[in-house]
């Protein structure tokens, strides 16, 4: 109403008289623009019924118009405005611009109302987005764990069958390894140095099991203690090296693995002596899931690279920090 006095008003220096009209059009606005936002916007518009929606809105504003002409025509303009009363009832320009005047301002509801539920619909479409990535992340990660302590309790088992003396120290081994993934795999991210303990647990468990069967290299370089990534990201590519690289030699099996920590990136690169495939297209649930991980964690933000090197088998991980 404020608008429309001010503006209607301001051609002619009339402001009492655009503030009438617009008292004559309000009883008539409230009906159609309610009618709209609270009976066809959600149960027409908002489920999709876009005809259904039109032409009820259409017959609504139609007859406001004629409503409207008819409560101007036979009552107000006979007090307020006498001369406009000039000519036939039946003016379709009258019934036009009426239908305009009432429909302007619920144009401007409904814009604002459509564009608003679309920014919440977006919303929530993100968060819903948010959500699955998350399930489905604590899935992978809680599918690693198992497959992990699958492999270690056959190890042990092995162990204890042989009575060896080296069973204790591979359960006490295995104890910090579960302590680890019990308490600190629960965060979304863990400090790279609490991993790289972890991963050596992990080689010390191996040694114990094969006796000195392989050698293992652990080089470091760059600062660890800064950077923080998801919990056993890079245990899988280790584990299936053993798996690959270890188990399927008697002796003189060799693994390399190299860490580099700068400003922008991580490189993890891990070479196993022998010419099987690190990366199994078998039975490879660790890795397999280690990929998704990175799919969903570092989107267009990582490089993995594997395939035969001279010597061996090597895989090559780069992430964005």
């Amino acid at each position: 109403m404020s608008i429309f006095t001010f503006v209607e008003g301001g051609y002619s220096n009339q402001f009492r008289e655009a503030f009438l009209i617009e008292a004559a059009y309000f009883p008539i606005r409230l009906v159609v623009i309610y009618l709209n936002y609270f009976v066809f916007m959600p149960k027409l518009l908002l489920k999709g019924r876009i005809v259904g929606y039109i032409l009820r809105t259409f017959i609504s504003i139609l007859a406001a118009a004629m409503i409207h002409r008819f409560v101007m025509y036979q009552y107000i303009n006979e007090i307020i405005f006498p001369d406009w009363n000039q000519g036939s009832f039946w003016q379709l320009y009258k019934f036009v611009q009426a239908g305009m005047i009432i429909t302007s301002p619920m144009i401007f509801l409904i814009g604002i109302t459509v564009v608003y539920r679309l920014v919440e619909s977006q919303k929530k479409l993100a968060l819903i987005a948010e959500e699955r990535t998350k399930a489905e992340l604590l899935y992978l990660k809680n599918q690693i764990n198992p497959h992990f302590f699958f492999n270690t309790l056959n190890n042990l088992y092995g162990l204890a069958l042989s009575k060896s003396d080296k069973t204790s120290e591979v359960v006490m081994k295995l104890s910090e390894l579960m302590s680890y993934m019990l308490y600190d795999t629960k965060q979304s991210a863990v400090d790279l140095e609490k991993e790289i303990n972890y991963i050596k647990n992990y080689i010390e468990l191996e040694e114990v099991r094969f006796d000195g069967r392989f050698t293992c290299d652990l080089v470091i370089n760059g600062s660890p203690e800064k950077v923080s990534l998801p919990p056993l990201l890079l245990l899988p590519f280790l584990e299936n090296a053993f798996k690959h690289g270890v188990n399927t030699s008697s002796s003189g099996a060799w693994i390399k693995v190299d860490i580099v920590i700068n400003e922008d990136w991580l490189r993890f690169t891990i070479q196993n002596s022998v010419g099987v495939k690190t990366v199994s297209t078998k039975g490879g649930l660790g890795i397999e899931n280690v990929k998704r991980r990175l799919e969903l964690l570092y989107p267009e933000r990582h490089k993995l690279e594997f395939g035969d090197c001279k010597e061996g088998y090597k895989v090559d991980l780069m992430l964005e920090l």
